[in-house]
């Protein structure tokens, strides 16, 4: 019995010592993949791209969206807002909308490429805005969508929204967006870090309440 236990220790200890020994020797290699596991970039072409915004929509996301478009790889563009207001404002802006949609027009768009909606931030936000956003442009012939969200947010929803999506025939394609740091060089900036924990931890949250399948820890 004593030989035995002593067996597994040995055992432990060797792989212990292996699991460091690859941290030491491939961290970067493995910091690196975990980055790009949290933030998944797909290919190809869609009809529209949504831009997922929160409380205001960030000026790099909107640039995107407009090179997508003027690449010709979408056909329009949907800028999603969050409410934060009693009466469905933005950021206690009651126009934030208007100023978002003029804003675009000042670029060239027509009112006919693009379309903002505004999502209220009920739990579980991410899932609910899938649901709510999915739900409106499912009848207009959409069939593949391009999803820019920012950083690591990206799994979760990437996820939120396919598991959504696929209910109405809809594909999803993911497009990540960094703004204070790299995708590649995360663990180098504090932001980084604290947006890589705090999106691990919320992906898995979504797991564990049954939000996302299973199958998002491994499948993209």
């Amino acid at each position: 019995m004593n030989k035995q236990r002593l067996s597994t220790k040995v055992i432990l200890s060797f792989l212990l010592c292996g699991v460091l020994i690859a941290v030491i020797f491939y961290h970067k290699t493995i910091l690196v993949e975990a980055g790009r596991y949290f933030a998944p970039e797909g290919e190809g072409e869609g009809d529209t791209v949504i831009i997922e915004g929160g409380e205001l929509v960030k000026e790099k996301a909107v640039q995107v969206g407009l090179v997508f478009l003027a690449s010709k790889k979408v056909k329009g563009i949907i800028i999603v807002t969050q409410e934060n207001g009693k009466e469905g404002q933005n950021f206690g802006l009651p126009n934030y909308n208007w100023l978002v949609a003029k804003r675009l027009e000042s670029q060239g768009l027509k009112k006919s490429q693009f379309r903002v909606i505004n999502v209220p931030a009920e739990h579980p936000v991410t899932l609910m805005e899938a649901r709510t956003v999915l739900g409106k442009i499912r009848q207009d012939g959409t069939k593949k969508v391009i999803l820019v969200t920012q950083g690591f947010h990206t799994r979760r929803s990437y996820w939120a929204y396919k598991e959504v999506g696929s209910s109405f025939g809809l594909e999803i394609v993911p497009h990540p967006i960094f703004i204070k740091f790299k995708r590649d060089n995360w663990w180098q900036h504090n932001q980084g870090i604290r947006e890589f924990a705090g999106e691990s931890v919320k992906f898995f949250y979504y797991l564990l309440r049954g939000y996302i399948p299973l199958k998002s820890i491994l499948v993209t």
